[in-house]
């Protein structure tokens, strides 16, 4: 009995001793791995800052924000006070597209009495104007109240559209 105490102890301290030699192992191999790891290099990242930089002075800021909102915004020259010949039923309308605007334009003008169009212009893109144009119907002489419906354009589709009252004199 003593014989089989003996060699049960010596199991458990065979046992004891490959478990601790195991952990020995683990720990040191987790230790090496962690302390003695070189550290990743950077292969590609951020040149230096330039050293010969200036700041942006706050008028040429103000310029530069300005120009950003101006690609927006859209500005348009047109005639709410028309002459129209009636000889040659040629109206003055001098519509024009500012070279700034980024969008084309097409103008229509409708009489107030009946919404009757009476002028329709083709599509008049930016850093571009029409003087004059003819109209569909003769007018009689005297003033006639129309709507003028302007209407944006970008390059594929209509943006907007809006309308201002205006007077056409024929004389």
């Amino acid at each position: 009995m003593v014989e089989q105490r003996a060699k049960e102890n010596k199991k458990k301290t065979r046992r004891l001793l490959i478990l601790l030699l195991l952990l020995l192992v683990a720990l040191g191999s987790f230790f090496s791995f962690y302390f003695f790891r070189e550290t990743p290099k950077v292969i590609s990242g951020l040149p230096d800052v330039e050293q010969n930089l200036e700041k942006m002075t706050d008028e040429e800021m103000l310029k530069f924000m300005q120009t950003e909102v101006d690609k927006d915004n859209f500005n348009i020259n047109l005639k709410h006070e028309i002459a129209v010949s009636k000889e040659t039923n040629v109206a003055q309308i001098a519509v024009k597209n500012k070279p700034t605007n980024a969008y084309s334009i097409q103008v229509a003008y409708l009489l107030k009495e009946g919404n009757e169009q009476v002028y329709k212009s083709g599509l008049i893109p930016a850093n571009r104007q029409l003087m004059e144009a003819k109209l569909a119907k003769d007018l009689s002489k005297g003033s006639h109240e129309v709507t003028i419906v302007y209407t944006i354009y970008d390059d594929e589709k209509e943006i907007n559209q809006s309308t201002i009252d205006g007077v056409l004199y024929v004389s």
